[in-house]
């Protein structure tokens, strides 16, 4: 059985949130000039992504996992938070959709590697301690 705290489900709910949009995005416009409505096509799609996405954190991240995973879990959270911290402050801004996507996966990769590389694989559910 899996256990969250606040901070495994806000890494969850950030790397759903994230896959969501990015896929959701990239899908709408890769399908623009071949479907006049593309986003009834990569709005499902980002659902799906997200959804996928969560679930693989929150498993991830689980207690009996190895370290391996959880370091990985982990780092994929994290850019989720990394990328919807630039595209919330780029809305708050003004600044274009797609810089503020950009921009949000450079960050988002960024702390996506500070984290994998500073994790020690330990389990983020100090609950029983």
């Amino acid at each position: 059985m899996i256990q969250m705290n606040r901070k495994l489900l806000g890494l969850t709910l950030a790397a759903g949130v994230a896959t969501f949009l990015i896929v959701g995005v990239v899908v709408t416009e890769l399908l623009q000039s071949r479907i006049e409505f593309s986003l009834l096509v990569g709005l499902p799609v980002g659902v799906v992504a997200g959804a996928t996405a969560a679930g693989l954190v929150a498993w991830g991240t689980n207690r009996g996992a190895p370290a391996g995973r959880r370091r990985l879990a982990t780092a994929f959270g994290t850019f989720g938070a990394g990328f919807l911290v630039v595209v919330v402050a780029g809305s708050l801004l003004h600044i274009g959709t797609g810089t503020s996507i950009v921009i949000g996966v450079g960050v988002g990769s960024a702390v996506a590697v500070a984290s994998y590389l500073r994790a020690t694989g330990e389990t983020l559910d100090q609950t029983t301690r």
